[in-house]
This record gives structure tokens, C-alpha cells and sequence, in this order.
């Protein structure tokens, strides 16, 4: 007999009784990404998964990806390397979004797709679209479940992401149960707020409005964008952008992404 229960997008297939048997027998073992791909693929398409794992401004810890050696180099450490700080679903869960699931666009900057930060890093990863499953797993505390798909796919509908948040409490309750920490781990003091490193960024000669820009800069922000932003002109922020260039000793977007990627890098060093 078929399943006939409804998300907000249809019916959820027939085959979901099966899913999550095998969710559920997966737990503990090995073999629990087999079990969660399964179900996710009830909801969506996609072609690749990666599970991590974030601790404040901490770098994020991979806890499953089914990357080549290549794309996991490009993909995994050199994120962690220091652009995750820039990186729109990292920046929700540290903002303390409401758990669920989420395309790129819904978090990202209109203008992410001509930031440095997209041309520098996210174009090499070679995928087309990404959703989020963001699944808090204790104060400051979240593990992330990114789903892409590779160029030549269509990007993910509304209908995806919503029969993902159909099965929200399901995925996030087996996550947490085979992936989270325990109740009496808590956040380590030392963690700063995600914006510490990157507000240091700077910070000896910039001034706090250069600094400002120079952020919304990195996140993908246009000249009309980062003042409708602040609620000042084009031609100030210009001015601002110009002045702090010259005093970073850089001339180009290129430059100054460059520039913040080796800094972070050696915050921890």
C-alpha cells in the first residue's frame, strides 16, 4: 500500500516507508551517509553531499563528503582555509537563523554571483546550485548538510527546498542523533563571534566605515547595494572603497580577496 501522506509540495513517494527503515537501521554504523542520502533523495536531486560541522569562528570539521581527492582539496580545505567566513549559510547559522532548509539564493547578496569571493572560490567547486540543511546542535553549535548540483542541472526549485523542510525534523533528529555532540558538550569559551576575524581584517588602518564597506565588499555587495545598505551615496562609498585600497596597498577586487584569504588562514597560527 503506498503512502499517501502530504508535504506542502505532493504526495511524499512510496517508496519513503522504505527510506527510513533504512535511515533508522543505518544509525550508529558506517553506513549512516548511505541511509540519509536515501532519504533526502526522496525529497530532491542532487549530485553531491557534504556534512560539516561548525564551532563558532572555528574552522568547520567535515564529518562526511563524497568528494575526489581533487574537488575535496578545492572544496574542504582550502574552505576551511578561511572563506567559510564569507560563506552565506555560515553566516546564517552563526546569525542564528531558524533551522530548516535553504537555497543559496534565499541567504546569498543579490550580487554574489559577480563577488570575488564566487569567482575566487565558489566557481571552482564546480556546482551549479546549493541547498542547506541547517541543524543546530547546541549553543553557538551547527551541523550543515550541503547538497549541489553540478553545472548543466537546473538549480533547485521552491518545490525542493520544501519537501526538504517537509522531512526537517526527521533528517535533523538522525543527524543529531548519529553526528551530534552530547548534552554535556558545551560551546568552547574561547570561540569568538564569527566576525571577529574578519573585522580585524584591516583594523590598523582602515577606518571603521572603510572596514565596513570593505566587508560588505567581500560578501558580494555592489556600489548601489552597500549604500542602500548603510543609507549613504554611491559616490561615499566609492570614495571609501578608493581610500582603502590605497591604504591596503591593492588596486582590484582579486587583490583584496587574495589578501583576506591568507590573513584568516594565519589567524589560527
Amino acid at each position: 500500500m503506498e503512502l499517501s501522506t502530504e508535504t506542502p509540495s505532493g504526495p511524499i513517494p512510496a517508496n519513503w516507508d522504505r527510506a527510513i527503515a533504512g535511515l533508522f537501521q543505518s544509525l550508529g554504523t558506517v553506513r549512516f551517509h548511505v541511509g540519509l542520502r536515501h532519504v533526502i533523495e526522496q525529497c530532491c536531486e542532487f549530485d553531491s553531499m557534504i556534512v560539516s560541522k561548525q564551532h563558532g569562528a572555528a574552522p568547520p570539521s567535515t564529518l562526511y563528503h563524497d568528494l575526489d581527492d581533487v574537488q575535496a582539496a578545492i572544496s574542504l580545505s582550502f574552505y576551511a582555509s578561511g572563506p567559510y567566513l564569507l560563506d552565506p549559510f555560515y553566516i546564517a547559522c552563526c546569525d542564528n537563523i531558524e533551522p530548516g532548509a535553504y537555497g543559496l539564493m534565499e541567504l546569498a547578496p543579490e550580487t554574489f554571483f559577480r563577488s570575488e569571493y564566487f569567482r575566487t572560490f565558489y566557481r571552482k567547486i564546480r556546482i551549479k546550485d546549493e541547498v542547506g540543511i541547517l541543524i543546530p546542535d547546541g549553543v553557538g553549535k551547527w551541523i550543515v548538510v550541503s547538497l549541489a548540483r553540478r553545472p548543466g542541472k537546473p538549480n533547485f526549485s521552491k518545490s525542493d527546498t520544501a519537501r526538504v523542510n517537509a522531512a526537517f525534523g526527521l533528517l535533523s533528529a538522525a543527524v543529531l542523533c548519529n553526528w551530534g555532540d552530547t548534552p554535556k558538550q558545551s560551546q568552547n569559551p574561547d570561540d569568538a563571534d564569527h566576525t571577529d576575524k574578519l573585522h580585524a581584517f584591516g583594523a590598523d588602518v582602515l577606518s571603521p566605515r572603510e572596514a565596513q564597506i570593505i566587508r560588505l565588499v567581500l560578501l558580494g555587495h555592489s556600489t548601489p547595494s552597500a549604500a542602500a545598505y548603510l543609507g549613504i551615496a554611491d559616490g561615499t562609498v566609492k570614495v571609501h572603497r578608493h581610500h582603502a585600497y590605497a591604504k591596503l596597498g591593492i588596486s582590484s577586487q582579486a587583490e583584496l580577496f587574495s589578501m583576506v584569504t591568507h590573513f584568516l588562514a594565519n589567524q589560527d597560527h
